[in-house]
C-alpha cells in the first residue's frame, strides 16, 4: 500500500495505539484535582511533545550526514542508528525508574482503590 491511503492508514493505527508516554499523561490529566488542572498537563505535555516532533528529524538528518555534508557510509549511519537506539531505550529504562521511584504507581491506587 503506498500513497495517501497508506498515510491514512497508518495515522489511524497511530491514534488507536498511542504511546506510552501520552498514557502517562493522560493517567498525570486523570489526578489532576480539576478539570483546568488537567487540561493543564495535555496542554503542556502537547506543547512538549511537539516541540520534539519538530527537532528530531532535524537532529537525525545531522546525526546521520557527515561534518562536511556528504552522506556519511552506511556503515557509519547504521551504527550511528543503532548507538540512537540504545540511546532511547536506555532513556526509557532510567525514566521508568524514575516515575517508579516517586511514587507514582502508589498515587494511582490510592486514587482508584482509595
Amino acid at each position: 500500500m503506498r500513497g495517501p491511503r497508506a498515510a491514512w492508514t497508518a495515522g489511524a493505527l497511530w491514534v488507536a495505539w498511542p504511546c506510552g508516554l501520552l498514557h502517562s499523561a493522560l493517567v498525570v490529566a486523570g489526578l489532576a484535582n480539576t478539570a483546568s488542572g488537567g487540561a493543564l498537563v495535555m496542554a503542556s505535555f502537547a506543547v512538549a511533545s511537539a516541540a520534539g516532533l519538530q527537532i528530531a528529524p532535524w537532529a537525525w538528518s545531522r546525526w546521520v550526514s557527515s561534518p562536511s555534508g556528504v552522506a556519511a557510509s552506511s556503515t557509519g549511519a547504521q551504527r550511528r542508528a543503532a548507538w540512537l537506539v540504545r540511546s532511547a531505550g536506555g532513556l526509557l529504562v532510567v525514566g521508568s525508574a524514575w516515575a517508579l521511584g516517586m511514587d507514582v504507581w502508589g498515587r494511582v491506587w490510592d486514587y482508584c482503590f482509595g
